[in-house]
């Protein structure tokens, strides 16, 4: 299942999602990580070391790779919505997983992918949404099952329903700090998706106190509330350079940790809805600017036989049948 932090720029989501990440390997075969934050810093958060191959500069590398042995799409370009097809090539969020062997940062049972920062040549010249573009497209072609873990640290505030993001994950987790302000990118981000508040929930930072709790109830509601963290001296410890004192916070907060595992593994995917979704954005994108950008329609041709489902099936790659596609009709 998919989990994402979100939260204002200094709420503490990437330390809380770092010790989440942690937390969550002490049971799990494998935790697959995505620092998909401009900033960049869950790499530093994890205590990885190692080349860290940033996925947002290795677009057409990685989308050859996804497109597989796919003849639907001909001579047109797969961008980030483009849906799978049963020839694609598909992701496992594991250790073993050809994608995840060559571009994640790995250590022991948990596996980083990153998206990457801003670069001199990007200054003046490029949104982040760019760099996002292959992330998206991995998690479009990710087949994780129930008990597989992705932990996802994403922008600052609201910037992830610009795009596609915003139904690739199963549960969100605001990171909010006990203030009207931080509080705010919650309400921000109900409002813009009310469909998504039954799965987005809020974990407090940063609280000194029963006045701050009282007040996060207050603004946000118990039930959505998944607990409270204090203001720690282990991150302070931390951000001075003292890694292991990020262990010693993920000990201390292990009661809230525990309460996010729970709920992430209570939550059901329809791959079903997923697939729709995702055809609706990438018909709505081509649509509004990529097909007059290439002169092409990228949203007809696909192949229609494409579900989920069958290619959560091994059997199911193998087809001796010609690939019904959009826009042709079938006898």
């Amino acid at each position: 299942m998919r989990i994402a932090f979100l939260g204002k720029g200094g709420s503490g989501k990437t330390t809380t999602s770092a010790s989440f990440i942690r937390h969550a390997a002490r049971t799990r075969s494998s935790v697959l990580a995505l620092d998909a934050d401009v900033n960049a810093h869950l790499a530093g958060a994890l205590a990885l070391e190692g080349e860290i191959h940033q996925l947002g500069q290795l677009y057409d590398e990685l989308t050859a790779y996804l497109k597989g042995m796919r003849t639907d799409l001909g001579e047109k370009p797969m961008i980030m919505t483009t849906p799978p097809s049963l020839q694609s090539n598909f992701v496992r969020p594991r250790a073993d997983d050809p994608f995840v062997r060559k571009y994640a940062l790995s250590q022991g049972n948990i596996n980083l992918l990153t998206v990457g920062k801003y670069e001199q040549a990007d200054v003046g010249s490029s949104c982040y949404h760019g760099k996002l573009s292959g992330a998206i497209s991995v998690l479009h072609h990710l087949l994780d099952c129930p008990e597989e873990i992705v932990v996802a640290d994403n922008t600052a505030g609201t910037d992830a329903v610009a795009t596609s993001l915003w139904f690739a994950y199963d549960m969100r987790v605001v990171v909010v700090e006990p203030s009207k302000k931080s509080v705010q990118v919650y309400k921000d981000f109900i409002g813009l998706l009310p469909a998504l508040a039954a799965t987005t929930y809020v974990v407090g930072n940063k609280v000194e106190g029963p006045e701050d709790e009282a007040f996060l109830n207050a603004q946000i509601g118990s039930d959505r509330m998944l607990g409270f963290i204090p203001l720690s001296r282990h991150l302070k410890r931390f951000e001075q350079g003292d890694l292991e004192a990020l262990t010693k916070f993920q000990e201390e907060q292990s009661a809230v940790f525990d309460r996010i595992l729970s709920v992430l593994d209570s939550q059901k995917r329809d791959w079903s809805v997923y697939l729709e979704r995702l055809r609706e954005t990438h018909a709505r994108l081509c649509h509004d600017w990529y097909d007059a950008y290439y002169g092409l329609k990228l949203d007809e041709g696909l192949d229609m036989t494409f579900t989920y489902q069958a290619v959560l099936e091994p059997a199911a790659l193998i087809s001796s049948h010609p690939v019904p596609v959009a826009g042709e009709n079938s006898e």
